[in-house]
């Protein structure tokens, strides 16, 4: 009986599961459901709803498959498995600072529009699609990425040691449904948000890309301070925890002032004119 799925399997599958969404909440994950979900509002408005599902669903072809090699080739990768983490890791840094770059630049243009790495390496046409159905090859071609191969190789062979592919599958699909979990919410969000007056829907863009530059910032120099020797003293799943909770809590307080203040310039406006 393999570690997974003996008597620890509930503890492992929650600690996959949290990794999930935490890589959900990665910003250049939020730059491109964000941008999809906008761009399709107006050709398929109740389906941009679910944009980030659907970047989820292509992402998942990329992170079952990786996570399928690395359980068949277990053994010849675990050889050279903290060489892939540290450049995982190194590449992982480089991408989140250039992301909150971008986004300061973004905020300091008073832009109304996350921005990320990947997206910007996108092709023109993936970009500007109004299908939120394209967030399937986008998310597809986000897997591709050294960041996302090296993390979840790492996963699949720290979760499933001696299991095979099977159960290196089974890791991926377990990380994949975190990963949809915070996706989903992402693009939902983003939609209603979306929804509201001109002005509101800029304020709240603005909350939104400042949340993915500190997100960005956080991240990146936690992961920086750990390749330089720094030992933190909470474990790496409470911290992922703790992200995605201040993640959701911005999304919650964004949605809830944004409704607030559309019902006060509701109740302000004066009485039509008989």
């Amino acid at each position: 009986m393999t570690p997974l799925i003996g008597a620890g399997f509930g503890a492992t599958a929650f600690t996959v599961f949290a990794l999930g969404l935490r890589h959900g909440a990665d910003p250049d994950h939020l730059a491109a459901i964000d941008n999809i979900t906008r761009n399709s509002l107006g050709t398929r408005s109740r389906l941009s709803r679910f944009a980030g599902t659907l970047f989820a669903g292509g992402h998942s072809v990329m992170v079952l498959t990786i996570a399928a090699l690395a359980g068949l080739l277990g053994s010849r990768l675990s050889i050279n498995g903290a060489l892939l983490e540290t450049v995982g890791t190194w590449v992982s840094i480089a991408t989140l600072f250039l992301i909150a770059g971008f986004n300061l630049r973004q905020l300091a243009a008073n832009a109304d529009r996350p921005n990320g790495l990947k997206s910007a390496l996108l092709p023109p046409a993936l970009r500007a699609a109004t299908s939120p159905l394209a967030a399937i090859p986008i998310g597809l071609l986000f897997g591709l990425g050294f960041d996302t191969s090296s993390q979840i190789a790492t996963y699949a062979l720290a979760f499933s040691v001696g299991g095979g592919v099977l159960v290196a599958a089974l890791v991926g699909l377990i990380f994949s449904f975190g990963m949809a979990v915070t996706d989903t919410l992402d693009s939902m969000l983003v939609h209603d948000l979306c929804m509201r007056a001109p002005l509101e829907r800029k304020r709240a863009t603005r909350i939104w890309i400042a949340a993915v530059t500190c997100l960005a910032l956080v991240v990146g120099g936690y992961e920086l301070a750990q390749v330089l020797g720094w030992q933190s003293p909470v474990p790496d799943i409470a911290v992922s925890a703790i992200l995605v909770s201040t993640l959701l809590a911005v999304f919650a307080w964004t949605y809830v002032s944004v409704r607030g203040a559309a019902r006060v310039a509701a109740t302000s406006q004066p009485p039509a004119a008989a």
